[in-house]
């Protein structure tokens, strides 16, 4: 897919040739009285079309699209934005800042989704970027605890710069906000090779998202018999989920917490439910911001802990919670329990009597 991004002077030819191609054949009808008229027209015409086909070749995002400025990673090293990092490669950029306490550290979180989903193929096929919005604060030093948080691996670049130049990777990569809070949480997915590129979610299923990035290689098109664009083709349907609280979880913790896998962004939740008394729970999910700025000992230790990501205020409600804490209980008696036990049964409502 051809991104086609110089809109200011694409519609004014679009709108000029058909002027043009009107006039022609307004005059093609006195062409017995005026054959002058009809060449000159015709000559004006051809003049334009090729002028449209500048502009179109003007509009893919390669070389002459993209600014070459100057940006540093999270290690100091200073990179141009198209030679090094988009020029023959498949990239996905997306735009943060470290201090966001809000959707910011999710959206990272879910990067970090990705580049587990995508495995090697990161930092050899296919190369993650995430810029930062605040440059000023955003130091190589800050960005290096932020990727450390997230776990980032080679091939996963946190980037900074000047302000200007950030402004305008900003604008030509298609965000149009003009401040911190109003900035894009999608990124964009591309190919500088060949110069596809589109728009995609990170709240997107992490499979659906890997197959994108993997779409972006012809070689693996032509494997699949893909076109751009078309990589959720195929796909088999997402499970059903009958288990309160299992997609609450999958949406709005998985990016961030494992349960029986270890620490990740957040806390290992396996028998979170046995550790923290089930009131404070509530209350720390409902409004963890709330809890850390009344000191509490327990959310202020956890942000210790975890200085990278601090959970945000997801406007969880009584019952939301209640489904959540449940799953959880769930999946750590399943994980204690024995193969084939009783804790294998398939988990309903009914199984857990749970209240309403």
């Amino acid at each position: 897919m051809k991104l086609e991004t110089p809109q200011r002077l694409t519609p004014h030819v679009s709108r000029f040739t058909s002027e043009v191609s009107r006039f022609t054949l307004h005059v093609s009808r006195f062409t017995s009285e005026a054959p002058r008229l009809t060449l000159c027209a015709l000559l004006l015409w051809v003049f334009c079309a090729a002028l449209a086909a500048t502009s179109a070749s003007a509009g893919t995002w390669d070389g002459s699209y993209f600014p070459n400025v100057p940006l540093v990673t999270q290690d100091g090293q200073t990179v141009k934005l198209y030679d090094d990092l988009i020029k023959d490669k498949i990239v996905l950029i997306n735009f943060i800042y470290a201090g966001c306490k809000e959707v910011c550290p999710l959206v990272t979180a879910r990067m970090a989704q990705v580049q587990q989903a995508l495995g090697d193929h990161v930092g050899r096929d296919i190369f993650l970027y995430s810029i930062s919005l605040d440059p000023v604060h955003d130091t190589p030093d800050v960005l290096k605890q932020h990727a450390k948080a997230f776990h980032a691996g080679p091939g996963w670049l946190f980037l900074t710069g000047k302000p200007e130049d950030i402004a305008i990777v900003r604008h030509k990569l298609g965000d149009r906000g003009k401040g911190l809070s109003d900035h894009s949480n999608g990124a964009m997915a591309g190919n500088g090779a060949t110069g596809d590129w589109e728009r995609t979610s990170l709240f997107e299923d992490t499979g659906k998202l890997a197959l994108v990035m993997l779409n972006m290689d012809p070689a693996f098109r032509a494997k699949k018999n893909n076109m751009p664009g078309t990589a959720y083709a195929g796909m088999s349907p997402v499970p059903y989920v009958n288990q309160p609280g299992q997609a609450l979880f999958i949406k709005a913790c998985a990016s961030c917490h494992s349960i029986g896998q270890g620490d990740f962004v957040g806390p290992d939740l396996q028998g979170v439910t046995a550790r923290r008394e089930r009131p404070w729970l509530l209350k720390f999910l409902q409004a963890p911001n709330v809890m850390r700025a009344q000191k509490d000992p327990t959310a202020v230790a956890l942000s210790a802990k975890f200085p990278g990501v601090m959970m945000p205020n997801l406007g969880l409600s009584e019952a939301d919670v209640g489904d959540l804490l449940a799953y959880l209980d769930v999946r750590t008696a399943r994980l204690a329990a024995p193969p084939h036990s009783e804790a294998e049964r398939p988990v309903t409502r009914e199984t857990l009597n749970v209240k309403r």
